[in-house]
């Protein structure tokens, strides 16, 4: 397809470039540990027993036995021996006094070690740490593993009020028989201002932001930080526990680099004369609560869509990576984002001339004129010719090979046949725009449109909003295929006197 279509089941639509995609990003700081020893202009080391507040039972020690080089790697390696009053020793290096950074891209290519009692770490600490404290510094877990969980790593960030097991976290898990020990993974954060995301494998699969945080707790995440490495063994008391006598000795950890970077200076966005469109349609004109598609320049840094861990309390995003878009100033619910396209659900904005704004990571662009109305009817297309339209059982009806991969069966009279577009304005109950629509009791259209299918009307059956997080501001409505001739032929839909676009066409076939 052309142009994104908005529809996010089983519809195999066109797919967003990864979340990490590093255009827009910038290297400031890296380590590829390529070296015979480990560089000391950019890493310390943490040395020392007694638990670490933590119950730990590891000495870390700067000694090459822990941490060392070998084959590009840098290689943390736990090893279970007498050594000051411990009974295992390992490694934990930090940019403490040598690298900070507040915002950016932070990741580390690691394969992780693997057994019972084993605690790997890539993380962040505040770099006021010496005058405010832990938790007042703030911490970032990039990648923790507990090694009684072989096939979770887990994200966290921990701050005043929010430590522990109260801190903001999320796992995010490999298929069931997979274990993170057996290959290398990248882990990383996008870290902005009032957000941070969390990433493996460039999946984002957790998004924190202040309204994420307790009530009355402080973000703290707006200072520079510096970056740890570490593998811990628990003991009986911490969160991994201790090992038993299933945990082999020696265990490595393997970081192939460590890198972070900065965002790329960003261009002030411009909107294009008549780029601001119907989501379906891509016609001027749009409903509160309809998807609406900005066009234009330098609109964002990143392509991606939402996904579920950017929703905050349940309700649909008002940003990503720094890009918001507002209508007559009330924020609009960002659904994709890229330098050249912005898709939003519209908020409940008044019927009539409305201005629109986009603002990316700091940068505001004019102001830019577009009409709001009551409704606006439109389809959503394939080939920017064919109704997206399926069968009860979400099979895709249409013209044979209309897209690549997908099997596609024509609709035949008397089929019962459901369609799917935005702007046909409100449902009963009311779904107010950036909230999900309740699947008891199903929002209905609160007007039944008029359809006809090559000219001839077709009996209405139902309709309403979909009920997925991602489909939130699409409708769906059934209706019965009349008699008509074989071939395409053209859906007309109008619900109050608004009708849809004459560019979609159903293919029919008996």
């Amino acid at each position: 397809m052309s142009k994104r279509l908005w529809l996010a089941f089983a519809l195999a639509l066109a797919g967003a470039a990864s979340a990490a995609a590093q255009s827009g990003w910038t290297l400031s700081w890296s380590d590829e540990f390529n070296g015979a020893t480990l560089d000391q202009t950019k890493w310390g080391y943490d040395t020392g027993g007694g638990g670490w507040g933590n119950g730990e039972l590891e000495y870390y020690t700067s000694r090459t036995n822990n941490v060392y080089l070998q084959n590009g790697n840098l290689v943390v390696e736990a090893i279970q021996e007498p050594y000051l009053g411990s009974q295992y020793t390992s490694g934990r290096i930090l940019t403490q006094n040598k690298f900070y950074q507040a915002y950016g891209r932070f990741e580390a290519r690691i394969k992780i070690p693997y057994g019972q009692g084993l605690w790997p770490a890539f993380w962040l600490l505040g770099e006021n740490i010496a005058t405010v404290s832990w938790p007042a510094c703030g911490e970032v877990d990039i990648m923790e593993n507990i090694g009684k969980e072989p096939n979770i790593v887990h994200g966290s960030v921990h701050g005043p009020n929010y430590t522990g097991g109260t801190g903001m976290s999320a796992p995010y898990s490999l298929s069931a028989g997979q274990r993170f020990a057996d290959d290398f993974h990248l882990y990383a954060i996008e870290w902005e201002t009032g957000v941070v995301r969390f990433y493996v494998d460039d999946q984002l699969y957790e998004t924190v932001t202040p309204a994420n945080l307790p009530t009355g707790a402080t973000w703290v995440f707006d200072h520079p930080f510096f970056v740890l490495l570490n593998v811990a063994v628990g003991g009986p008391t911490s969160w991994p526990g201790a090992p038993d006598a299933t945990t082999q000795f020696p265990q490595q950890m393997l970081v192939d680099y460590v890198r972070v970077y900065q965002r790329a200076t960003t261009a002030v966005p411009t909107v294009t004369a008549g780029g601001i469109t119907n989501s379906a349609s891509y016609l001027p004109g749009f409903a509160p609560g309809s998807w609406v598609t900005i066009w234009g320049q330098n609109l964002a840094n990143s392509t991606r869509s939402w996904q579920a861990s950017d929703f905050v309390n349940g309700n649909l995003p008002t940003q990503l990576d720094g890009v918001s878009l507002t209508i007559n100033g009330q924020p609009a619910f960002i659904s994709y984002i890229s330098p050249t396209q912005i898709n939003a659900q519209a908020p409940q904005v008044p019927q009539g001339s409305v201005m629109v704004s986009v603002l990316n990571n700091g940068q505001r662009s004019e102001l830019y004129g577009a009409q709001a109305q009551s409704y606006s009817p439109a389809l959503f297309l394939w080939q920017n010719q064919y109704a997206v339209a399926t069968d009860p059982d979400f099979n895709l009806i249409g013209k044979p090979g209309l897209y690549p991969g997908q099997t596609f069966t024509p609709a035949k009279p008397g089929q019962t046949v459901v369609f799917w577009g935005t702007g046909f304005g409100p449902t009963n109950p009311s779904v107010p725009p950036g909230q999900l629509a309740p699947l008891s009791p199903l929002a209905s259209l609160a007007s039944d449109p008029a359809v006809q299918i090559g000219g001839v009307t077709a009996l209405y059956l139902s309709g309403s909003a979909v009920l997925t997080p991602t489909d939130a501001g699409v409708y769906q409505f059934a209706v019965t295929v009349p008699d008509v001739a074989d071939g395409d032929q053209p859906v007309a839909v109008s619900i109050n006197g608004n009708a849809t676009p004459a560019n979609a066409f159903l293919t029919v076939a008996r």
